[in-house]
């Protein structure tokens, strides 16, 4: 795919700077350091940035956790999933302390098991209950126990400052630093090193830099971009999200990536997507329940959870792809049977 040519004013003193604050920050002690990757491009340049650094000097180990949610569209964890396999041969070819770790959420967590079996509705803006149980808690766990067996770790993130209002509203609340509090994981602490970069930095930096493990970033900007190469990626592009997110008014990531040749099969997601939106909005679709003689409605009938499990396998069989696991069906089947809500 033709890729057009990106020109910046481009400040290379600028990531010198934090490669050298990143190898000082390494070699000061020997607290381990766990990478939280996430498949997307800041998450991805730390990563890089991180690993090329302690490349030079590594004397310590670092954990590179990808929490796979089970419900991110499958373009994205199979580019993230590639990376790591990447990774993981490069270190072991230059015996380098690192080890990557794919994460799952506990079946009891996973998104249709909860909307399917115990009639959770599609999250929204007052009920975001998804992000704790299928990324959070997974790396956490994780977390604790590194924490278990050596008193402490520093968790790297991608995050940055100017990524969006809501991020930056929150980090400031937090009184934001390069160096915070993991809050939950006594013990820990967050580094954040490409914090005050700018986006420009960001994909100057993954651009122009190919990682020892021999892959380029070239298809992160095919899912960012929606393979339209005249658009900008530095108005940020494509936001990766999960395609059954209903937090968000349009699935843009998922719309997007449908767009690209070969990859029409996902609007399939989408119309599932649309559908839970569709069923979620109807009152008569949830149980009535009662509390202090006040009557509300609560979480989906059984009779709109069994449509939406017949809908999923027919998204199943058509697009030819498993999405729920035989455990998962299972525990689906048992809330039915027990009648629990």
């Amino acid at each position: 795919m033709k890729n057009n040519t990106v020109t910046l004013d481009k400040n290379p003193k600028k990531i010198e700077e934090i490669e050298v604050e990143i190898l000082n920050s390494y070699l000061a002690d020997q607290t381990p350091w766990v990478i939280a990757y996430s498949g997307g491009k800041d998450s991805t340049m730390t990563l890089q940035l991180v690993l090329e650094t302690i490349g030079k000097k590594p004397e310590k180990e670092v954990h590179i956790l990808y929490a796979d949610t089970k419900v991110e569209p499958p373009p994205v964890i199979h580019n993230a999933r590639r990376l790591l396999r990447k990774i993981n041969r490069w270190a072991k070819e230059y015996n380098l302390p690192v080890t990557t770790k794919i994460l799952y959420p506990k079946s009891e967590d996973n998104f249709f098991v909860l909307m399917l079996g115990k009639g959770y509705l599609p999250p929204t803006k007052w009920f975001r209950w998804c992000t704790e149980r299928l990324k959070v808690r997974p790396i956490k766990r994780y977390i604790k126990k590194i924490v278990k067996k050596n008193g402490s770790c520093v968790v790297l993130l991608g995050m940055r400052l100017k990524e969006s209002a809501t991020r930056d509203n929150g980090l400031k609340k937090r009184g934001y630093s390069k160096w915070m509090p993991f809050e939950g994981v006594k013990g820990t602490m967050i580094y954040a090193p490409i914090l005050e970069l700018s986006i420009e930095d960001v994909w100057n930096y993954l651009l122009d830099n190919k990682p020892p493990w021999g892959m380029d970033n070239q298809l992160l900007r095919t899912l960012y971009t929606g393979g339209n190469t005249s658009c900008s990626l530095f108005c940020g592009g494509i936001r990766f999200g999960c395609w059954v997110c209903t937090v968000v008014n349009k699935d843009k990531c998922t719309e997007g990536l449908s767009q690209i040749p070969g990859w029409e099969w996902l609007e399939s997601f989408l119309t599932y997507r649309d559908l839970m939106l569709e069923v979620r909005d109807k009152p008569e679709n949830r149980i009535r329940r009662q509390n202090n003689g006040r009557s509300y409605i609560g979480p989906f009938n059984l009779r709109v959870r069994r449509f939406l499990y017949r809908k999923l396998k027919e998204l199943e069989n058509k697009i030819d792809q498993k999405i729920l696991s035989v455990e998962e069906e299972g525990m689906i089947y048992n809330f039915w049977k027990d009648g629990k809500r």
